[in-house]
């Protein structure tokens, strides 16, 4: 059975660099620019990602969704 990720690992794959348990994947996005950072604070305070109406790149959805996973929380997203 897979474990869960840990929210530091969630972190490092956010910003580029490597983590302890090995998760991610080099065909999928997981760093965010500045803008997405913030989108991806809020969403951790909020407790669901708030999609703008331009759309967002899938990286932060990604890592959201790996958040929401590593905090045992549904992955709510708007």
């Amino acid at each position: 059975m897979p474990t869960r990720p840990r929210k530091d690992d969630i972190e490092k794959l956010s910003r580029g660099e490597s983590t302890r348990g090995k998760i991610g994947n080099r065909g999928v996005g997981h760093r965010l620019t500045q803008k997405e950072r913030i989108l991806f604070e809020a969403a951790k305070r909020n407790g669901f990602l708030k999609i703008p109406v331009t759309g967002i790149r899938k990286n932060v959805i990604n890592i959201y969704k790996l958040w929401c996973q590593a905090s045992a929380r549904p992955f709510i997203t708007k």
